[in-house]
């Protein structure tokens, strides 16, 4: 920027003059600007616009096209309180009689009160007689099996429930269990049965725990290996369900021993570091302290903080380790080490000890050997259950309950005095003489949908008749045009707006000399006149008036609109807005006959002809209208968005150039005035020299 001098010698309003000859030199910016906002307001009116017809392409035209549009059936029914009917438009015309027998029922159980007051109490503490017994929900063809332990709560019962695809809560205010199938249906009913391990089974399990190492496992592991164990019980060795468990019982096993031997492999490294450099540190140490005591404790501390370090960071320890998992050492070789040392990362369990000792081979394969015999021993036991005298579920305020040949489940022995169940049962009707069935409370059937909200007496029927629903029909199409007409007028409107010859957006110093309304006012002038004589809406509107004007075959006829009283206005102005003769609800043309709802009465498959094939021309014109186009409009578009985004960013550039030359022009004009400002100064001063010379 130029050094600026203000008309210090020449007493000129600088600021003024270069002010007056810049305003002149941004009109040509202005004129850019204004351009650029007109096309922002015309980007937006037709963002508008297109909202507009594709919502009524979508809603109304792509609807309308198809035939099932003009064929709603509706049913009457003479008793509503027992049953609602719909029809489909594949339903079938005519009279019906039924007889409700019954409406579908969820199996719903809930259970006698208990003393727990959580979910998290011990089945045990509510009856220790319930250990290791087992309790099998069966649901869906699906079975859940849980075994009691001396651990299982309540919460595990409820979660073994729901894993089995079921219902459940422990309501601990109400102190009851609450138990229901998720559909109704006498299909979807559950049953729930308790039994007693045999001796047999428990031993077996035991056997398969204490070979995959069960105790030393992680709670995810001992999961896993449960339901592996439950699984195994039923099913046939080889079979999908068989390998699938025995994989994951094997995995967790190999897991576990992994595990295990690492971390024993670790200790067995720790200690033998330990020994290696504590006699080391206790002779550094016995330097430094007189205290034999406070100097072994140095030493021990030392000797710690060495071996962890190196576990930590030594690379050749962690091989070590590795090796030591692998390898195998005796628990002699263990009992060898420093006993200090030894005591320190292995403990004195001798057993301890001795059951890392050995361990070599490390492999799946090699896991799966040593547990394989024990699996398989179980797999095949054939003394599975004890029958129970007394149902075990009793101490849960349930009991047992079984499917009956119907596949009815139904309470087994003595229930809890204040247990409660809803057997789950099926839809039943009589249908024209044929019986019909329903897991729902809704039995379809030919088109039919009929939902059940109570049931007929012995001797009582209901009757109900289909027919076309003409007036539905009738009002989908009033909707369709009075939606097409509706944007066909603000279509015409846009399109013969007043001219705003003359006006152009305003700056911001002529926004402030006028008031607010004002401001408004004239740019409502601007924005309303935008799409004046747009050729691009000009071809949408006449496209889309030819469409609905087209005429259709039929059976050896021509047919229009117009056919079925679907007719222009005799008032040109109105743009070819249509209107439904005979409409009580059109002011100018309700008087007329109606023959739309009249051909819908006596001759629908004609007005199904007709109308669909226009409404198919309308969505192919509208469709070709919003297709994509190279480099000019995107798709979904009826407009030239690409092309105006173009225009947008030239017009952008272009005023940022102008900006910069303005700022160039602006900074001459200073420099001109700080030449005048400087030699004027220099003038004057001459003068005052020649002043002094003369005297003056």
């Amino acid at each position: 920027m130029a050094i600026r001098l203000s008309g210090l010698v020449s007493g000129m309003d600088t600021e003024a003059i270069v002010k007056e000859l810049m305003s002149a030199q941004s009109l040509k910016k202005q004129k850019v600007e204004k351009a650029k906002t007109k096309l922002e307001w015309k980007q937006t009116a037709w963002s508008d616009l297109n909202k507009k017809l594709v919502k009524l392409y979508n809603e109304q035209v792509s609807k309308m096209q198809l035939s099932s549009a003009y064929k709603t059936k509706k049913a009457t029914i003479s008793d509503p309180t027992k049953a609602n009917v719909k029809a489909s438009t594949s339903a079938v015309n005519g009279s019906y009689k039924m007889e409700i027998n019954n409406i579908a029922t969820t199996q719903y159980l809930t259970g006698g009160k208990l003393s727990a007051k959580s979910a998290s109490e011990k089945l045990t503490k509510l009856d220790p007689s319930i250990l290791n017994k087992e309790i099998e929900i069966t649901s869906g063809g699906k079975k859940t099996k849980l075994t009691i332990t001396q651990d299982t709560k309540i919460s595990d019962f409820v979660s073994a429930l729901r894993g089995a695809g079921l219902n459940a809560s422990y309501d601990a205010t109400q102190q009851r269990l609450f138990i229901s199938s998720k559909k109704s249906g006498v299909a979807n009913g559950f049953s729930i049965t308790s039994s007693a391990l045999s001796e047999t089974e428990l031993n077996g399990r035991e056997s398969v725990k204490a070979a995959v190492g069960y105790d030393k496992m992680t709670s995810a592991n001992k999961a896993i290996v449960d339901s592996a164990i439950e699984t195994l019980r039923g099913v046939a060795e080889g079979s999908d369900e068989y390998e699938k468990a025995w994989s994951n019982l094997a995995k967790a096993s190999f897991d576990t021993t992994v595990s295990n031997a690492k971390s024993a492999a670790t200790s067995y490294v720790k200690a033998e570091l330990y020994s290696e450099n504590y006699a080391k540190f206790y002779s550094e140490a016995l330097k430094s302290e007189s205290d034999a005591d406070a100097a072994t404790k140095k030493a021990a501390s030392d000797t710690e903080a060495f071996v962890n370090q190196e576990i930590a960071s030594n690379d050749k320890v962690k091989v070590r380790i590795d090796a030591a998992t692998f390898s195998g050492k005796t628990a002699d070789d263990i009992l060898a080490l420093d006993s200090l040392g030894r005591e320190k990362y292995f403990g004195t369990d001798v057993d301890a000890i001795a059951g890392f000792a050995g361990t070599k081979d490390l492999t799946e394969d090699s896991v799966k050997a040593d547990i394989k015999d024990v699996v398989a021993a179980y797999a095949n036991i054939q003394d599975r259950n004890d029958t129970l005298s007394t149902s075990a579920l009793t101490s849960l305020g349930l009991t047992d309950i079984q499917m009956d040949a119907n596949g009815v489940a139904k309470v087994v022995g003595s229930a809890p005095s204040d247990f409660a169940m809803i057997e789950a049962s099926d839809s039943e009707i009589i249908l024209n003489g044929a019986k019909l069935t329903s897991s729902e409370s809704t039995v379809s059937a030919n088109g039919l949908s009929i939902e059940l909200t109570g049931v007929t007496q012995p001797g009582e029927s209901i009757n109900f008749s289909v027919t076309n629903d003409v007036d539905a029909v009738y009002n989908s199409i009033k909707t369709a045009l009075k939606e097409y007409n509706t944007l066909l007028e603000e279509m015409n409107k846009l399109y013969n707006a007043e001219s705003s010859k003359g006006y152009e957006p305003l700056t911001s110093d002529e926004k402030e000399a006028m008031t607010d309304s004002d401001v408004e006012l004239w740019e409502k002038k601007i924005k309303d006149s935008l799409l004046r004589n747009d050729s691009t809406l000009g071809d949408i509107m006449q496209s889309m008036r030819s469409a609905m004007m087209s005429t259709v075959q039929y059976d050896g006829k021509t047919y229009a609109l117009s056919s079925f009283g679907i007719m222009t206005s005799s008032n040109f102005t109105e743009g070819g807005l249509l209107h439904i003769y005979g409409d009580t609800d059109d002011a100018t043309y309700a008087g007329r006959e109606d023959k739309l709802k009249k051909a819908l009465e006596e001759d629908p498959d004609a007005v199904i002809a007709t109308l669909s094939d226009v409404f198919t021309n309308l969505r192919k014109t509208m469709a070709d209208k919003m297709s994509m186009k190279a480099n000019v409009s995107s798709a979904l578009t009826f407009y030239n968005d690409i092309q105006m985004k173009n225009d947008m960013t030239e017009y952008k550039s272009e005023i940022e150039d102008w900006e910069d030359r303005l700022a160039e022009m602006e900074d001459a004009y200073y420099k001109k005035f700080t030449a005048m400002e400087t030699a004027m100064s220099k003038l004057q001063s001459q003068q005052s020299s020649l002043s002094s010379l003369f005297g003056n």
